[in-house]
């Protein structure tokens, strides 16, 4: 009986070294990835803020575009309304004058169909 005592004491005697011993090894390599942290904290900081003045500088310049493109839509609008406009004038007075009556009344629709979408 003693014997099987003294086996088990020596068995949890190995397992306790051994569970010791990682824990040392794992507390030198966290003491060894304390000190990188510490030797790359600058670079990192230095990093981050070059990161955040390029996102701020990708904002500005996405905002531009946008404003770009919608002014772009803006003009191509009212250059197609135009160029209809000036076609269906020409249009109007080429057709005779029972005809003009449709026309104006397509033109009244377009128009009608025109201000309900500006608004």
């Amino acid at each position: 009986m003693y014997i099987f005592i003294a086996i088990i004491f020596i068995a949890e005697l190995i397992i306790a070294f051994n569970i010791i011993g990682l824990i040392i090894k794992a507390d030198r390599k966290v003491c060894d990835l304390t000190e990188c942290v510490k030797t790359f904290n600058p670079l990192t900081q230095t990093c981050m803020q070059y990161v955040r003045c390029l996102s701020i500088a990708f904002s500005e310049n996405v905002d531009k575009v946008l404003k770009f493109i919608e002014k772009q839509h803006t003009k191509l609008i009212i250059k197609t309304i135009s160029a209809v406009a000036i076609y269906g004038m020409l249009i109007m007075f080429k057709v005779h004058k029972v005809k003009r009556k449709k026309f104006y009344n397509l033109a009244d629709a377009i128009r009608d169909i025109v201000l309900e979408l500006a608004i």
